[in-house]
């Protein structure tokens, strides 16, 4: 089953987006889950 994290906000930087979703990505890859980032 697919599913996606969708990370937004106007306020927080684009690297602090980019850590954010990397530290999740991390996490769940660890878990035993795949993991793809997309930046748009």
């Amino acid at each position: 089953m697919t599913r996606f994290v969708f990370v937004t906000g106007g306020v927080v930087s684009s690297v602090g987006k980019g850590v954010c979703v990397g530290s999740i990505g991390k996490i769940l890859k660890s878990r035993g889950m795949t993991v793809s980032l997309l930046k748009l």
